[in-house]
């Protein structure tokens, strides 16, 4: 009986916190701990830690959690990467706050300096030569370019191996757009001092290189977007089409190396859905094989074993999945029991010590924003260390419900249903339908996990629909390529039935619905208010594209390698049809009120879009409400900002919908 009333008091505790609506800035402020890493012997632990609007590192002891060394940038400067190189020295890069853009910019400058904070130095970038203040010599040349670290070279305690990208001139700017050769470069962790090795023979292309510092491996785009692969013994030798050397199949794309440099595994798709998956290679027999076998939607994500190869995926049908290599058996046997200890969460393993006694193990779930614990792989145990957007308390969340609505053409369209904890009485909640931005690329699709303003809108006693319509990443090539010329076509009928069916099913009140969505989602939102007029009572586009023909005039995508290429690909050039897809051609059929959201230093999706839109639907007689962000550019970073923006969206949502 004891066990009952207990059992009970704790659901009517639950539901008591979940109807407590939680203040907006719970959910507009940047994460706390971002990301947490081990060092090679477990003995400390790295954390870029959000504090203040700005992103420092510290250096923690894992014993006692007691900081022991790190840097706080200046002004809103942040910590943009992290990485160890040995036990006792990291580096760094920083993304700078710059005057126009609210969001910081990262530099491409490396930094080091050991766990106790000393020994800092500035070992690469455009102002190198300049970072010691009072001297007149370096040994480091001020380098235009961006850098990306390729091997920590093991037999090498002083160095790095690097790929440097020289940058671009366009007028008086410079700009990281990858079009020039990558430059191989050795680069000194303490004196900064580089010596460049070798040059790739393609801009835009990525190399894979050994411990011992041979680059065997490059991938690169060409101009019209399609990816290649090659393969060289050595650093001395020609280099071969990958599929030509190793005798093997097109399409897949070395990503990274096993630790004793024997195999590698690579990045490619199988079957007529093309689901992406990961292949091993034996450098040795040529063999190479699928590592994981059975999965229906795209691996997202996937942990290595100790050996430096997959262990582990991780994908989303619904809710996270995970699947496992054959021949993996530790790291399948931890996972596995982790697993069951946090049931009904996305586990996976952040960083591990260099003999993989230790894991960082990183737990979360639609209403939990991020957990990190230690743990012990000899002992089994874990011990708790941190929780990501530590003020937020996940008994106050919504569960998102993965949803498969069926479409007319024989298609499936998956989603997720968030349903509010309060409702007024038997009342159906009104619903908003939040469309994800992209299309038709990698990432692109709404996953089953923590989502700020999904759990902001259901906080405030909203349903929140989540549609994957064709077009989106995750379910294989054939379906994101079902939207290609189909962005005012099938992509939005998709998004348009799936609300159907979801008042249709009873959850809803049909008669309260708004769509809002940001980029790509900014254009799905209007153009579905024009499809559907009556469907809708609002709608909000967030740095939205509404004139289709301004991505190829006023947006940088043209301006990017393979970014014409893609255009015509994925939009066409048919002006007919460019127009019909437009926003800006139907604001006379808009019955919907209107809230438009931009940032003025947009370069994707330029602030012409909306100011066009606006006054197009002025002149209709259904002016809209406007947001607009001088700061700001792809989506508004600022706090302050943020949340003037939902309290604006909030305010919106209630005048129309209640």
């Amino acid at each position: 009986m004891k066990g009952i009333l207990l059992s009970l008091l704790l659901v009517v505790s639950a539901a008591s916190f979940a109807s407590q609506q939680l203040p907006l800035e719970y959910f507009i402020k940047h994460g706390d701990y971002l990301d947490l890493k081990l060092s090679p012997n477990g003995k400390y632990i790295a954390a870029r830690v959000r504090y203040d609007s700005r992103v420092f590192l510290a250096v923690l002891n894992a014993a006692d959690m007691q900081i022991v060394g790190g840097i706080k940038p200046e002004n809103k400067d942040i910590i943009h990467t992290v990485n160890w190189v040995n036990n006792e020295r990291l580096v760094f890069e920083y993304a700078e706050k710059q005057s126009n853009f609210d969001s910081p910019v990262p530099t491409g400058e490396l930094f080091a300096m050991n766990v106790d904070g000393s020994k800092r130095e500035m070992l690469y970038g455009f102002r190198a030569s300049d970072a010691k203040a009072g001297s007149r010599l370096s040994n480091k040349d001020n380098t235009l370019a961006s850098q990306e670290i390729l091997s920590y070279l093991e037999d090498d305690e002083d160095h790095i191996l690097i790929a440097e990208y020289p940058w671009t001139k366009e007028g008086s700017l410079y700009y990281d757009s990858r079009d020039r050769a990558p430059i191989i470069s050795r680069l000194n962790i303490y004196s900064g001092k580089k010596r460049k090795l070798d040059v790739l023979p393609h801009g835009h292309s990525r190399a894979l290189a050994t411990k011992k510092g041979q680059v065997n491996f490059m991938t690169w785009r060409d101009e019209n977007g399609y990816g290649h692969a090659a393969y060289r013994p050595n650093n001395d030798a020609e280099w071969k089409p990958l599929n030509e050397a190793f005798e093997m199949r097109g399409g897949l794309y070395p990503i990274g190396l096993s630790e004793d440099n024997k195999s590698i595994y690579l990045s490619g798709r199988f079957g007529e859905e093309g689901i992406h998956t990961l292949w091993t290679l034996n450098l040795e027999t040529g063999e190479y094989a699928r590592v994981f076998a059975d999965h229906a939607t795209d691996i997202e994500d996937f942990i290595l074993d100790s050996n430096g190869m997959p262990a582990v995926g991780i994908t989303y049908p619904g809710k996270s999945e995970f699947v496992y290599a054959s021949g993996s058996a530790k790291i399948a046997k931890i996972h596995k029991m982790l697993v069951q200890a946090f049931a009904g969460q996305t586990v996976d393993i952040a960083s591990a010590t260099k003999d993989w006694k230790t894991l960082l193990v990183h737990v979360s779930s639609d209403i939990n924003p991020g957990e990190y614990y230690l743990f012990d792989s000899e002992t089994m145990g874990a011990n708790f260390i941190w929780a990501n957007s530590s003020w937020i308390d996940p008994r106050f969340l919504a569960a998102m419900q993965p949803v498969a609505i069926p479409t007319e053409d024989g298609e499936t369209v998956h989603g997720y249903l968030t349903l509010p904890t309060v409702k007024k009485g038997d009342e159906k909640p009104p619903l908003v339908v939040v469309i994800h931005g992209g299309p038709h690329q990698s990432g692109t699709r709404d996953f089953w996990r923590y989502d700020a303003e999904t759990q902001l809108i259901a906080n405030r006693g909203y349903a929140v629909l989540r549609v994957n319509f064709r077009g989106s990443d995750g379910y294989g090539k054939r379906f994101e390529r079902l939207g290609y010329r189909e962005w005012g076509g099938a992509m939005i009928k998709d998004i348009n039935d799936s609300v159907k069916w979801v008042i249709e099913q009873g959850y809803v009140d049909g008669d309260n619905v708004c769509a809002y969505g940001a980029s790509y989602g900014g254009y799905a939102a209007l153009m579905s208010v024009v499809r559907e007029p009556d469907l809708y009572k609002c709608t909000i586009g967030y740095v939205g594209v509404y004139d289709l023909n301004y991505m190829y005039s006023e947006s940088d995508i043209p301006t990017n390698w393979g970014g014409e290429a893609y255009l015509k690909r994925v939009l066409g050039t048919d002006q007919q049809e460019l127009s019909e897809y437009s926003p800006i051609n139907h604001a006379k059929e808009i019955k919907a009120k209107v809230m438009l959201v931009h940032g003025s230093k947009d370069r994707r999706v330029p602030e012409i879009n909306s100011e066009a839109l606006a006054k197009k639907l002025e002149e209709a007689g259904n002016a809209p409400e406007y947001l607009q962000y001088s700061q700001a550019g792809h989506g508004v970073f600022d706090e302050g900002d943020r949340q003037e923006l939902y309290q604006g969206l909030l305010d919106f949502l209630d005048e129309n919908l209640r």
